[in-house]
């Protein structure tokens, strides 16, 4: 069965950067879901929120699909920033997979606020201020639930890349 990670970061601290570049070194079996590319794909608008129930529908059906792959890695790109909506991406896929990561994103807030800006939809300031101040760091639910939980920053980034 395949593997599924479950990405954490507030926008701009890399996720969708990480998951192309595995994508790239891994090759097909790697199957990016984003949530930011669905809402595009839905409403043209990666921060119009107004159809988030088919977004999230498409988001989860499309994981069972690519679960079917014996050899997949599917990545799910989307905040995740509490344990809350990452337990709830893992509970909502257990069972479909061998192996169901975590992989959490810190940087340090002036690399997300000018990573930001390099976005196709720059994430308002101060909406992305509140990400910063809400997010959590994995909790001790998050070590019991996930068979590993990575955190990256910038200096071991391709350390998390090699585990794949």
């Amino acid at each position: 069965m395949a593997k599924l990670i479950i990405m954490s970061g507030v926008p701009g601290s890399g996720k969708s950067y990480f998951s192309h570049v595995l994508r790239d070194r891994k090759g097909s079996h790697v199957y990016i879901i984003s949530s930011d590319g669905l809402r595009d794909l839905v409403t043209g608008n990666q921060q119009d929120l107004s159809h988030d129930d088919l977004m999230w529908k498409m988001f989860y059906d499309l994981a069972r699909v690519y679960s079917k792959d014996p050899d997949g890695i599917v990545v799910l790109d989307s905040t995740n920033t509490t344990v809350y909506y990452r337990l709830q991406a893992g509970n909502a896929l257990r069972g479909l997979f061998d192996q169901i990561d975590l992989i959490s994103f810190h940087m340090k807030p002036e690399t997300i606020y000018r990573q930001n800006l390099d976005r196709e939809w720059p994430i308002p300031t101060e909406v992305l201020a509140n990400y910063i101040e809400t997010f959590e760091q994995p909790q001790k639910e998050d070590y019991d639930f996930f068979d590993h939980v990575y955190i990256i920053d910038s200096k071991d980034f391709n350390e998390v890349l090699n585990k794949y």
